[in-house]
């Protein structure tokens, strides 16, 4: 893979509006395979970000032999992750069956591990480093060479910029394709926040994966005459496990 980078932070400082964005390449090996881009906006010192993916207009979000209509789960709302680090929150706009919410969490911690295996592309060393978060296993390949500290979603907290990251199972794949310079409003309506009803994300757990009105939701969601034969219900996306069920656990 051929990384493009046009340059870099020290030719970013004067003003306030230019930013730098850094594409990358999402690859979901899902039950329905998509692959998109995903833009990462970063301000010019570095103490906000925003990532979002494109919109693809699909027909269907989920899809299954037992079931016989097909469903739309989503809003139809751009989702995005916007890190404030100065006030050390992170807010994320995701979809829960249709709806769309806003979450506020404090900045998580990856607790990296920084290992010492390199590997070289185009010229450009990238180190190894794993974690686990919230339910899976992650393997990132990262660049201390270039001075940003961010990646895709919500990964960060590695003393480079990340290039390549995926999950252990390459379920969640993310490759940077090139780095340029941009403008960015991070003062837009769209990330004002402050003027809407957020929830934690423990809220956004529950809701989204212990919710008893879920059936409910999606039977009225049905077109008239359909039925569902068997339902399935697993956990699925990026985050499965959460910190506090993790603790209630090991409490166990």
């Amino acid at each position: 893979m051929k990384y493009i980078i046009y340059l870099l932070f020290p030719l970013l400082t004067f003003a306030q509006e230019k930013a730098v964005l850094i594409t990358y390449k999402a690859i979901y090996n899902t039950e329905l395979p998509t692959t998109k881009d995903g833009y990462l906006y970063i301000n010019n010192n570095q103490k906000k970000t925003v990532y979002f993916t494109e919109i693809i207009d699909k027909t269907d979000e989920e899809k299954d032999e037992n079931v016989d209509i097909k469903v739309r789960l989503s809003s139809g709302k751009k989702g995005f992750n916007y890190f404030d680090y100065e006030n050390d929150s992170l807010i994320t706009r995701d979809d829960i069956f249709k709806e769309s919410q806003l979450i506020k969490e404090k900045t998580p911690n990856f607790s990296w591990n920084l290992t010492e295996e390199k590997k070289i592309i185009n010229d450009i060393t990238l180190l190894k480093a794993t974690c686990y978060f919230r339910g899976r296993n992650y393997i990132a390949w990262y660049s201390t060479s270039t001075p940003i500290k961010a990646g895709p979603w919500k990964f960060q907290g590695l003393p480079g910029l990340i290039y390549e990251i995926y999950d252990e199972t390459r379920r969640y794949n993310w490759l940077l394709q090139k780095v340029e310079s941009s403008t960015y409003d991070f003062d837009s309506e769209y990330l004002n926040y402050k003027n809407f009803e957020t929830i934690t994300i423990k809220e956004y757990a529950e809701l989204k994966f212990n919710n008893k009105n879920l059936d409910k939701k999606l039977i009225a969601k049905l077109p008239r005459g359909a039925k569902i034969v068997s339902q399935k219900f697993f956990r699925t996306g990026f985050e499965i496990k959460f910190e506090w069920e993790e603790e209630t656990k090991e409490e166990d």
